[in-house]
């Protein structure tokens, strides 16, 4: 009898590893099957239009990236940058002498009108008949 329960025994373990050994197939042949699609649709991908475009979007990114780092690396950039600093300093001040001869006009104009209203205030009238 003992040799009859190993023969049992080794049935059940036998037939875990033959369970085993066709799901490690399965996911073999699956994960060729997903690697097939996965290159088909990369391909598929590539040969696009919009693949196309937006790889030569990207290349010239790249290209205007390096251009800029070595813009920056030669001392370029902060030449214009100074250059920037003193066209807008300049600018500036422009603005605010503009700024500055509004306002005198303004003021000069306020001034004016201020004075016109004060000489009809202050004028004597025909009063009592003085004047007449």
């Amino acid at each position: 009898m003992s040799d009859e329960n190993k023969k049992k025994e080794d049935k059940p373990g036998n037939d875990l590893s033959d369970k085993a050994e066709e799901l490690i197939e399965k996911g073999k042949d699956l994960a060729d099957k997903a690697e097939d699609y996965f290159t088909e649709k990369i391909d598929q991908v590539k040969s696009s239009d919009a693949f196309v475009k937006i790889s030569g979007f990207f290349g010239k990114v790249e290209d205007f990236i390096e251009a800029k780092s070595e813009e920056i690396h030669s001392g370029e950039m902060s030449a214009k940058i100074e250059t920037f600093k003193e066209k807008t300093g300049n600018q500036a001040s422009e603005l605010l002498r503009k700024a500055k001869e509004a306002g005198l006009k303004i003021g000069d104009q306020v001034d004016e009108t201020l004075d016109a209203l004060k000489g009809k205030k202050d004028k004597p009238g025909n009063q009592n008949g003085e004047g007449i």
